[in-house]
Formats: C-alpha cells, sequence, structure tokens
C-alpha cells in the first residue's frame, strides 16, 4: 500500500508548476518484513524514510519537523493521490481568506472510495455516515470544522501556532483529527475545502466486516478522548451499550434484577433490530446487510461504553462529541450540485 501511495504521489507532483519545490516524508514505525518493504519503497521513489513513534499525531509532529516547505499535505498509507491533487492545495492555499472571512489555515479535501462495490465489506458499509461522512464533507461544503487527515494541507506557520497533533490520545489512531481542527477554528483560523484535491481510498486494507467493527470500537474509544479533551463540546447521549451495561448493573443491587436484566436486553434488541430496519428501508438492501452495517455503527457505541468504563469516568458513556455542530460547517452554494439545498443532512452526533 505504501509503495503504491508513493508512485501516485510522485505522478500527482509531475503536475506541480514548474519550479515548484517539494519532497515527500515517510514516518513509519514498521518492524521486519513490512519495515524493509517500506523502507525500499521510499527509496524506490525518493521518499525520504524516517523512525517515528506509535501514535499517529505525533507521526505527523516528527513528519512536519522534519519538512522544509511552508504547506504540509497529510495523507494515509491506504490512499492513493489523485493527478491533480497537489495543485489543488496549492491552489486554494492561495486563497488568504476564506467565504467567511476568517484567515485559511488548512485545506481539506474529498477521500472517496471509488471500488466500494467491488468488495462486499465496503458496499455493506456504504450507507453508514460514521464510516463515510467526513470524508464526504469538503465536497459538500465550503468549510468544515474538521477535517481528516486522510486528505488535509496546513499551513505550516498554522500548525505552528495551533500546536500540532495531540501526542497524548488514548488511542493509537482516532481523535488528533477532530481535536486539531478544532483547536486550529478556536484560534481564528478556518479549513477550506478543495472538491478537486481528491484522495482515492483503497478497499484492500479492511477486507472483513470485522475488521470495520474493530475500526469503529477504535472510534468509538477515541470519541471519549474527544470529550475529555473538549468537554465544551460534548453532549448527552444515549448510548444503547452504555444503557444495557448500566441496566445489568442495577440488577444486581435491585428487587426482581432478573425482570430488570431482561427488560433492558429486549429493549436494546429491539432498538438494534430496529435501526436495521431502518437500513434496510434507506438502502433498499437485504437484511443480512442491513445488520452487517448496523452491527459495525453499534461497534462505536460499544468503544464509548468500554473507554469510559476503563478510564474510571462513567458519565462519558453517555456523552458524545458534538462532531456536527451545523454553524460551524459553511456550506457550499445553493447553485452547486453538492449544495446545502440537495445534500442530505449530516448527523453523526445523533
Amino acid at each position: 500500500m505504501v509503495a503504491r501511495l508513493l508512485t501516485s504521489l510522485r505522478c500527482s507532483a509531475q503536475d506541480l508548476p514548474p519550479g515548484t519545490g517539494h519532497e515527500v516524508i515517510v514516518v513509519d514505525d514498521s518492524e521486519g518484513s513490512d519495515k524493509d518493504a517500506i523502507v525500499a519503497a521510499s527509496s524506490r521513489t525518493g521518499a525520504r524514510y524516517v523512525r517515528g513513534p506509535r501514535r499517529v499525531g505525533a507521526k505527523r509532529n516528527v513528519g512536519v519537523s522534519l519538512s522544509r516547505y511552508s504547506v504540509i499535505l497529510f495523507i494515509d498509507s491506504d490512499c492513493v493521490a489523485t493527478p491533480g491533487l497537489l495543485c489543488a492545495h496549492l491552489q486554494a492555499h492561495a486563497t488568504p481568506a476564506a467565504p467567511s472571512g476568517r484567515p485559511v489555515g488548512a485545506v481539506a479535501g474529498p477521500t472517496v472510495v471509488d471500488k466500494a462495490d467491488t468488495a462486499a465489506a465496503w458496499r455493506i458499509v456504504k450507507s453508514s455516515v460514521v464510516v463515510n461522512s467526513p470524508w464526504s464533507w469538503p465536497a459538500k461544503f465550503q468549510e468544515v470544522w474538521w477535517a481528516a487527515t486522510s486528505n488535509l494541507s496546513v499551513r505550516r506557520e498554522v500548525f505552528t501556532a495551533v500546536g500540532g497533533f495531540d501526542p497524548h490520545t488514548y488511542t493509537v489512531v482516532g481523535g488528533e483529527d477532530v481535536d486539531f481542527g478544532v483547536r486550529l477554528h478556536a484560534a481564528g483560523y478556518t479549513t477550506v475545502c478543495a472538491r478537486e484535491a481528491v484522495v482515492s481510498h483503497e478497499v484492500d486494507g479492511i477486507t472483513t466486516l470485522g475488521q470495520f467493527r474493530r475500526k469503529l470500537f477504535l472510534y468509538g474509544r477515541a470519541c471519549v478522548y474527544n470529550c475529555a479533551r473538549q468537554p465544551e463540546h460534548a453532549k448527552w447521549s444515549a448510548n444503547p451499550v452504555s444503557l444495557l451495561v448500566m441496566t445489568c448493573a442495577a440488577s444486581l443491587v435491585v428487587p426482581r434484577g432478573r425482570t430488570v436484566r431482561n427488560f433492558g436486553t429486549g429493549a436494546v434488541a429491539a432498538w438494534f433490530g430496529a435501526h436495521a430496519w431502518q437500513a434496510k428501508r434507506r438502502e433498499r438492501t437485504g437484511l443480512g446487510e442491513a445488520l452487517g452495517v448496523t452491527s459495525v455503527d453499534w461497534s462505536f457505541h460499544l468503544g464509548i461504553a468500554a473507554e469510559a468504563v476503563a478510564r474510571g469516568r462513567l458519565a462519558l458513556a453517555v456523552k458524545r462529541f458534538n462532531y456536527f455542530p451545523e454553524d460551524k460547517f459553511v456550506p457550499a452554494p445553493p447553485d452547486d450540485s453538492s449544495g446545502a439545498s440537495n445534500r442530505r443532512r449530516e448527523d453523526i452526533s445523533s
């Protein structure tokens, strides 16, 4: 995957204006044969290979500290750069002020999964708002509050001013991009969107629903990190997994505890079934696929409950970070095909 990414970046760099300097830095903590293959791919494509820490936010900080240029693009190893990616990012940074009047601190581009229909697991999760929404935001908005680092460029001076990524997240990956974007916005800057700056997300890194469940479980844990890190943006949320845990705990100390536990389990099972049925009707898919995507989405709830309990902060088990406050996202113009009049409300915070 890294070799494929580096080849695509080299091709994208060929479209840069004459005299435009660039470099590619790979920050890696792999071991064994994976490390050897990445070192070889970096050497073959002219990228600079450096060793880095485990957490991805800390990795990115290392990369920025070693970089030479004023604009830094972050892209993930399971992605591919399109030919016009680098030019589109540079062009967006050439505009000093955004439609909102804020100075441009970062540029976000869409991350698309072109091959979703060729891989069963990706086809099933196409309707998952939790999985896919942040990737599509840059195609629907002019400015966003935060953006996924699969396709995000930042001005060096802004990156330094806001302190870079938090290197002490709860999880190896997840939540650090949210925290960075929110802090960038709080510092007075904005993240503008460049619809033409497209990154393609490949489907061979995740091939099963089980892997998607583990990924969403991780992101649920990261949600607790974001709530703890920025409590002013956390809100109460009816987490079905947390409510089931609380019901089971209460059943141990109240009269007729088994009845309470059975009622809670039945209610949550019915809740799950209702969500699956809604997914089936909305996507006009089979019940099996509807159950699959619902299980992926609910893994996010499970991650929240597990991390809150592990941290001993039970109140966070029934909270959720408000990822999408509508007043902090600037929609595209109404006459744009991706504009507010045609977009489905992004409600990953519900």
